[in-house]
């Protein structure tokens, strides 16, 4: 006969797996996500800013580590999960030859828009090459939108989305080669108009 369930022999219980001891929570180092702090970054939305510090938050439960940046000289600071520093498209400021290189962009023809294109798809377009963070595509916008620069119908949106890309071109190319704003403009213009031409008045 079969045996008594209570009779039966157990298992032996399994040892229950030690449980791993929370993370500790690192010290702060004046390295991280790449940058040192002091370290001059470009963000493709605020600009060139500076790492200013890390600390850590716990947010919905998760413990994160979190890069500090401040932009526009202090007025705007951003924390970002060190781990999301790249995915928001913060980088090292780029380097002399990329920054020639952007300026060689701005030398060479302009893309023609293709028929049919509206005007909200192609906005759309140069948005997300100012958005990219990458020097050469901004100039590409610069160079694409400045024939239109004298031209009085152009829309409010398009000269919005050229003022962004030669306020970004020019305050990278004035950190990177360390002078003012406005002679890193005079080198873009040297390039492509970036302002209407004065009307000649008659005498």
């Amino acid at each position: 006969m079969p045996k008594p369930d209570a009779a039966r022999t157990s298992p032996p219980a399994a040892t229950p797996a030690a449980m791993p001891a929370p993370d500790a929570v690192a010290e702060p180092t004046s390295e991280f996500a790449g940058f040192a702090v002091g370290d001059a970054v470009m963000h493709p939305a605020h600009g060139v800013g500076r790492v200013t510090g890390e600390s850590a938050a716990t947010v919905g439960g998760e413990s994160l580590e979190l890069v500090h940046f401040a932009f526009g000289e202090g007025r705007l600071l951003v924390r970002v999960p060190r781990a999301k520093v790249v995915a928001n498209g913060i980088r090292r400021l780029a380097g002399s030859e990329l920054i020639a290189e952007a300026l060689d962009v701005l030398n060479t023809t302009p893309r023609g828009t293709a028929r049919g294109i509206t005007w909200a798809r192609r906005a759309a377009e140069l948005q997300a090459k100012l958005n990219s963070g990458d020097p050469r595509k901004v100039a590409e916008v610069l160079r694409d939108l400045a024939r239109n620069v004298n031209n009085p119908e152009r829309s409010f949106s398009e000269r919005q989305i050229f003022e962004a890309a030669l306020e970004r071109l020019a305050v990278e190319i004035a950190a990177v080669e360390n002078i003012t704003r406005e002679q890193a403009v005079a080198k873009i213009a040297e390039r492509v108009p970036v302002a209407p031409s004065p009307i000649a008045v008659a005498a």
